[in-house]
């Protein structure tokens, strides 16, 4: 069974047979010569990696940052900083404990209690191991207020957007246009990850003061809903989820590594117990207008849970659609990188691309698939083929989810019945000067036959 189902051990993990994992990572450099742009910040850094560059790139959301925690300590009785990591901390070691998902509520855990300087060590053990970079130069203390920090503004940015009432109204992630946006560019990138734990945590101690929001996967979700290559995903994600309801607990699944992960499971779920079908090695494929002209039809999927169930029958490639926009490539690079650097990962996502790459080879190939609905290109034509062109260079690929597919389209392409039928199609119909000329040789020759038959009749 693949890793994304059982998983490697958790970073953070309290095995002791097992090395813990790191799924934060800095993104090497053999991936970041296509577009570098597309794993840097613009607006926002979350955790250690870019926390000492742009200073002044990221002082907006800093400001904002500390607007979110103030309200926040404020709502909560007018605690202290000191305290709220405090209790993160202790809901952490607790958790470790006794394995419990429930909520912390009170300023004291029953029947636990925490050395306050053991309980600091053990909370930045585990947020540090789920880095890649040694983050040496970061001391303890900034490090732990760091990750609540940042924790706080993520969570506290999803609750306002689903809840409006929390919104203020010189807030300026919402006031000014598109900056929602911008930021989600950047809470999606591969190096801009907090520890899912750690937004566990902070979720919990905080949830008695939101009573009303949903488990954090579902509100994370939705915050993600109303962008454009995410809606359909992220929506349908979350009724799976809905479902399982009364399986999962306030916080969420303890599998998800962070917020990238997250969105990556959202989009590959419907492959989670498909992997013995789909295994296979690389295949090539020809671009979509080739195939077109052998007969084969482009329709876009209206009924599916996600972008990568693509379907090929009776000569009808079944594609859902996919929105490229700003958005779109860096999305895509990053969970492609994340793929690569963590081993726990199959590569669903580097698939896809290595598909639709096989499908877009020039800007005809875009602009059939738009025809059919099975693209949304808000980019030009060629921009569109540049991006799925590029978008996986560097990478390797060991399992092809889509090799059977391929497989069996290169079969059906192959067909010479199918390519003798679809030439002359295109012979004889391609214009209607040649379909009015077509019919008329067709009545001639008629008129001919009958005109021999009376002819020989008559002679009789």
């Amino acid at each position: 069974m693949e890793g994304d189902v059982l998983g490697p051990t958790r970073p953070g993990s309290t095995d002791a047979l097992s090395k813990p994992t790191r799924c934060i990572f800095k993104v090497p450099q053999v991936l970041r010569r296509q577009n570098k742009e597309a794993y840097a910040p613009d607006v926002v850094s979350i955790g250690p990696y870019h926390s000492s560059q742009g200073r002044k790139r990221f002082q907006l959301m800093k400001k904002v940052k500390q607007g979110y925690l103030e309200k926040l300590l404020l709502r909560m009785d007018s605690i202290s900083f000191e305290t709220l990591v405090e209790r993160i901390v202790n809901f952490s070691e607790q958790k470790k404990g006794d394995g419990s998902q429930s909520s912390f509520i009170g300023t004291e855990l029953p029947g636990l209690q925490i050395h306050r300087k053991d309980g600091r060590i053990g909370f930045e053990k585990q947020a540090r191991e789920f880095y890649s970079e040694p983050l040496k130069h970061l001391s303890s203390k900034d490090f732990i207020e760091m990750m609540v920090v940042d924790a706080c503004f993520l969570v506290q940015l999803f609750r306002k957007r689903l809840n409006g009432q929390l919104k203020d109204i010189d807030d300026p992630v919402f006031d000014m246009a598109c900056m929602f946006q911008y930021v989600c560019h950047d809470i999606l990138l591969l190096e801009n990850q907090l520890p899912w734990f750690v937004l566990q945590c902070f979720y919990s101690v905080t949830l008695e003061k939101y009573p009303g929001d949903p488990s954090l996967p579902i509100l994370i979700l939705t915050g993600f809903s109303s962008l454009p290559p995410l809606a359909h995903n992220c929506k349908s994600y979350k009724k799976k989820l809905l479902s399982r309801l009364k399986n999962l607990n306030d916080n969420g699944d303890d599998k998800t590594l962070h917020i990238l992960d997250l969105i990556r499971t959202s989009i590959v779920f419907p492959f989670r117990h498909e992997s013995a079908r789909f295994n296979s090695k690389t295949q090539l494929m020809h671009p979509a207008t080739a195939l077109s002209m052998t007969g084969i039809r482009f329709a876009c999927s209206s009924k599916s849970d996600s972008i990568m169930e693509i379907r090929f029958a009776d000569g009808v490639f079944t594609i859902p659609q996919l929105e490229i926009g700003e958005l779109t490539e860096s999305l895509f690079r990053n969970l492609i990188a994340l793929e690569q650097c963590y081993h726990g990962h199959s590569q669903q996502i580097t698939s896809y691309a290595v598909l639709m790459d096989n499908l877009i080879a020039s800007s005809k190939d875009i602009e059939l698939l738009c025809e059919r609905k099975v693209l949304g290109n808000w980019l030009s034509a060629e921009d569109g083929s540049k991006f799925f062109n590029s978008l996986y260079n560097g990478t390797s690929l060991d399992k092809f989810y889509y090799g059977k597919l391929c497989t069996t389209v290169n079969q059906h392409y192959e067909s010479q019945w199918n390519r003798s039928v679809e030439e002359i199609k295109r012979e004889k119909f391609s214009n209607p000067w040649k379909l009015f000329s077509f019919g008329f040789a067709i009545i001639l020759l008629a008129l001919t036959l009958w005109q021999t038959v009376y002819n020989i009749q008559d002679h009789m």
